[in-house]
């Protein structure tokens, strides 16, 4: 093959990659799933407990496969884990009651865990044999980002559509869409990146932590706000279905009420790096890590429209955050072993929220969303203190005054 059609073919795999991102997320049962649980008869501490499931399957399985994707290659991989998604969709056909849901759960944390990670890594060897710059290497953290949340507010829309005939046909469709990211990793290239060597796992997986945990101070922050900051934001996720219900909005308008926030936060990941430019590592830190906590006790003061605005925080702070930190841990990671970075990474936040996801389902039930509320906005003002603040002075020790992480 010659070298312009190698080219060519790499071209395509980064559209191919973007579209398996788009259509590996593209859950049109997302905007209903807490109302669906519960039609099985599932309370939310039961749905906190399958969410805590979800993430210690990932736990166990994202190193793992992470790993693999860095020693077999990103293609085999992605297709393995675009099988799984398949099967776990097709699965919610039949799922009744707490252990069939579980059987969903685990498929899809399984499909989870081989995809990311290996997706992004994907893009960035693609882009680097293809003589990209650094700074084009870069963008393809708020690309990716951008396709998947435009899905997610895609599939809201669509969600409330097809809610107009049944719950039922969210599912059927929801089951035939989670076979389309198979058909797309079947038809990716492998790009030419250096592998990891095929003996001492053990060791090289030792070299790996020590990189992100000794390498700097920097890289060792940002990772542990990727483990642990992204809680901040992935508890509403799941609270604000249950307060739009106790708010007595109409099953209908969940859809579109969750595009309209995904929008946001696909704007907001777009824009991250423009952001970062204009305001500097520090505006953006601070920003990102006080927004939730905000998010929070708007969610309890607020009326409906209010909490609909103070929603829309979250998504701010996920879109700007999920991008300036995983493109500040993929640039400081060899391309040898960035699929099990980003893996390690997704294995310290599923661990996180396997340790606290059923004490916050239990306090919900127990005490009450309020309670639950003003909690979590305490929690998130500790996280900022504890974690974004010292990686806000590594930022400046590190570069002075900088632009970027």
């Amino acid at each position: 093959m010659n070298a312009q059609a190698s080219v060519a073919r790499l071209e395509r795999n980064v559209s191919k990659t973007l579209a398996l991102g788009f259509f590996q997320v593209f859950l049109v049962i997302m905007p209903i799933a807490v109302p669906f649980f519960q039609s099985k008869g599932l309370d939310m501490q039961e749905i906190f407990t399958l969410q805590a499931l979800f993430a210690a399957v990932v736990l166990i399985t994202e190193v793992p496969s992470g790993y693999a994707a860095d020693l077999l290659g990103r293609k085999p991989t992605l297709v393995l884990g675009a099988v799984l998604a398949g099967i776990g969709h097709t699965l919610l056909l039949f799922a009744d009651g707490f252990f069939g849901l579980a059987l969903f759960e685990i498929a899809l944390a399984v499909s989870c865990s081989l995809i990311s990670g290996a997706d992004l890594a994907m893009l960035y060897d693609t882009e680097a044999a293809m003589g990209r710059s650094e700074e084009q290497q870069r963008r393809v953290v708020g690309r990716l980002y951008s396709v998947n949340t435009f899905s997610e507010a895609l599939a809201g829309v669509v969600c409330s559509l097809l809610l107009l005939a049944s719950m039922e046909l969210v599912i059927y469709v929801q089951a035939l869409v989670g076979w389309v990211p198979l058909l797309l990793a079947l038809r990716l290239v492998e790009p030419p990146a250096v592998r990891l060597e095929r003996d001492g796992h053990l060791h090289q997986m030792g070299l790996i932590c020590r990189h992100l945990l000794s390498h700097s101070r920097v890289l060792r922050l940002t990772f542990l706000a990727l483990c642990i900051w992204s809680l901040t934001t992935f508890y509403a996720v799941w609270l604000i279905q249950q307060l739009w219900q106790q708010q007595g909005i109409d099953l209908k308008m969940f859809g579109y009420l969750w595009a309209a926030l995904t929008a946001v936060s696909a704007l907001a990941g777009r824009w991250a790096h423009a952001a970062e430019a204009r305001f500097g590592t520090s505006g953006v830190l601070v920003f990102m890590g006080v927004l939730p906590a905000f998010g929070y006790l708007g969610l309890d003061l607020l009326g409906p429209v209010g909490a609909f605005v103070a929603s829309a925080c979250f998504f701010v702070a996920r879109g700007v955050g999920l991008v300036i930190l995983r493109e500040a841990l993929n640039r400081r990671v060899p391309s040898s072993y960035r699929g099990t970075a980003n893996s390690l990474a997704s294995f310290g936040f599923r661990g996180a929220f396997v340790l606290t996801g059923p004490w916050v389902g239990f306090v919900l039930d127990f005490w009450g969303m309020s309670a639950t509320l003003w909690l979590l906005a305490g929690a998130t003002l500790v996280i900022f203190a504890g974690l974004i603040l010292p990686l806000l002075a590594a930022a400046r020790a590190q570069h002075g005054m900088p632009e970027v992480v």
